[in-house]
């Protein structure tokens, strides 16, 4: 118990430092997108700002209610172990978690629309409020999940009985007097597949209809988008920063889906089918917390023009002219040493 608590102090510790790269690196990414003098990009860069701020508000979530889920049978449990425990902190953190989606598909869709129908982007502002606004439904749709469909029940808190007075060994440590602060969902009331609890279920099942319905439209965009593209664009400079765009929000969506969205989807929905993996309380939290960093840094890594902008900003630009030049004068003076001989 003791060696897991020192795992746990240990992850918590590296998600601050995480959290304070990420604020670092989509800081810089919003100074370089709002200094960036390229109109191509046009009103894209407020999409860009906008999942900045959204990376921004998830890692400071994840950090201050840093929530660990736990599986064990038929049930899932999960409680934050920051600096706020509260039942209320779970739902809080899911409705950043599941406010992503929404985001990435106008992203996509905005893609698209600059492809193959330019003409419509002079509805920017309508766009932009559609956007706020199903941002807000998917964070309180996510929200009502972990705080209402996964709200604790006389039932499942006695399920979980051994679970709470330490009978059964878990990474976590557990008191009854914190039970009540998980956000919990027990799938079966008997053995698996007898007795469903159809509350919890039809949250689980709503989560992942929103996780497939968003990544099918994200998978159905990639495929026009990349069938559009040459057809549609002219100029070999604008299909480059197409393709630099369209690649980094690739990379935005299937990273996350990698370290957080199967990660925490499997820790939700594991005990459906009646199986425990203990290991997931220590490996998910960390995980989850690490794409609002990635984020920024991929994004800046594959755009031309702001990669150019982050190394001159870092002053990586004037240590390789540095170099350049003293290999320059190295070579000439080789020359002139030879030819003096």
């Amino acid at each position: 118990k003791a060696k897991i608590v020192l795992i746990q102090q240990i992850t918590y510790a590296g998600q601050a430092i995480i959290m304070i790269l990420a604020y670092t690196f989509n800081i810089l990414l919003i100074f370089i997108v709002r200094r960036s003098a390229n109109k191509e990009i046009g009103t894209y860069r407020i999409l860009i700002t906008y999942f900045a701020l959204s990376d921004i508000y998830y890692t400071t979530v994840h950090f201050v209610v840093y929530p660990i889920p736990e599986n064990y049978g038929n049930a899932f449990f999960m409680r934050g172990h920051g600096f706020y425990r509260e039942l209320l902190g779970a739902g809080l953190y899911m409705g950043a978690y599941g406010h992503a989606f929404p985001i990435l598909i106008f992203h996509f869709l905005y893609r698209l629309l600059a492809i193959k129908y330019p003409e419509l982007l002079r509805y920017f502002k309508a766009y932009l409020f559609a956007l706020v606004i199903a941002t807000v439904a998917s964070n309180a749709l996510w929200f009502s999940i972990f705080y209402w469909f996964f709200h604790p029940d006389q039932e499942i808190l006695h399920a979980l009985a051994p679970v709470y007075n330490g009978s059964v060994p878990l990474p976590v440590v557990h008191t009854f007097q914190s039970a009540d602060q998980h956000s919990q969902a027990l799938y079966w009331t008997g053995e698996t597949y007898v007795g469903p609890r159809w509350r919890n279920l039809i949250g689980a099942i709503i989560m992942c209809l929103s996780m497939l319905f968003s990544y099918s439209i994200i998978i159905r965009c990639c495929f026009l988008i990349n069938k559009y593209l040459k057809d549609r664009m002219k100029s070999e400079k604008s299909i480059q920063l197409h393709r630099q765009l369209f690649r980094s929000l690739i990379y935005q969506s299937f990273v996350p889906l990698i370290t957080a969205y199967y990660p925490a989807g499997t820790a939700v929905l594991l005990p459906i089918f009646g199986l425990t993996i203990t290991f997931i309380s220590i490996a998910v939290p960390p995980a989850c917390g690490t794409h609002p960093l990635f984020d920024p840094i991929l994004l800046i890594l594959t755009i031309t023009e702001y990669r150019q902008a982050f190394f001159k900003l870092v002053g990586i630009s004037r240590l390789r002219r540095t170099c350049k030049s003293h290999s320059i004068g190295e070579t000439s003076a080789s020359h002139f040493t030879r030819a003096s001989a």
